[in-house]
């Protein structure tokens, strides 16, 4: 068994949940609605197709599963007669909270029941408990979101678009968590370098070396590569390009501008007409 397997057995293992609700419904093809919520929600497709719109944007076919662990709003539209198993999932201890803290806002598991057979019967399960009066339908609706939800975050890092050192820093580095916490909290705060060693309790020279070893990236391009996640939400919800660069802590829109450019390809506006549209595996366009 590999480090890397190793790291993500830990990850999953803490991190637990409880279904706060559950529902599997059939949705008439063209039917449009809007969601919103902060907690973490999920969407499977048992059949049919779903397109997932606004901040977080995705395209769902039948057999792929959607993670939004941050939740937000968004809107959702049928393709055809669509049946579609959703759910919101509440962490379950605060090492949870903290994994939830570095997953990607849109995290999509694509031919998921094909890859793993056995998930449909486990959501169908899920269904079949919610929907019945046994006792200890709650405590069982749990355990198999449980099951689901690890099985889909497997999926997504074994298909490349996941990173398990980066999952696994809240049970590894306390310090560099602290850190952590404080640029996804704060994104748009003048962070140096000096100031997030500070907060982790540590010299910089150290943090910045721990940094890159348990994330994989330095402090600096890592603040900036949030700060982008957070920018095309905005930007997504029709906020101006002038409003995301106050609110990111960009000195002037040019700034954000230029690097927004270098990082999606495409500036701001163009980004907002384009960008959105659809995303299908792990949040890659």
């Amino acid at each position: 068994m590999t480090l890397a397997v190793d790291d993500l057995s830990d990850v999953l293992e803490r991190l637990r949940w409880t279904v706060g609700d559950y529902h599997k419904e059939t949705l008439p093809g063209g039917e449009r609605r809007a969601a919103h919520g902060a907690g973490t929600r999920f969407y499977f497709v048992a059949r049919g197709g779903l397109d997932v719109r606004g901040p977080t944007a995705a395209t769902l076919n039948t057999g792929d599963f959607l993670l939004l662990p941050r939740g937000g709003e968004h809107g959702l539209e049928a393709r055809g007669e669509t049946v579609l198993h959703t759910g919101q999932l509440e962490p379950g201890s605060p090492t949870a909270t903290r994994v939830v803290g570095v997953l990607p806002d849109t995290l999509i598991a694509c031919s998921f029941t094909s890859r793993e057979p056995v998930i449909a019967a486990l959501i169908d399960g899920m269904a079949g408990e919610a929907c019945g009066v046994r006792p200890g339908s709650r405590s069982v609706v749990s355990q198999l979101a449980n099951v689901v939800t690890a099985a889909a975050i497997r999926h997504w890092v074994e298909s490349g678009c996941g990173s398990v050192p980066l999952l696994s820093v809240p049970l590894r580095d306390s310090d560099i968590a602290r850190a952590l916490d404080a640029i996804h909290d704060a994104p748009g705060s003048p962070w140096t370098v000096e100031e997030l060693a500070r907060i982790a309790l540590v010299s910089r020279s150290a943090f910045a070396k721990r940094f890159r070893v348990a994330v994989g990236d330095t402090p600096v391009r890592y603040l900036a590569r949030i700060r982008m996640e957070h920018a095309k939400r905005l930007l997504a919800d029709r906020v101006t390009a002038a409003e995301v660069a106050v609110r990111l802590g960009y000195g002037s829109e040019a700034a954000f501008s230029r690097a927004f450019r270098r990082h999606a390809g495409v500036p701001p506006t163009r980004w907002r007409h384009t960008g959105s549209e659809g995303i299908r595996i792990g949040g890659r366009r």
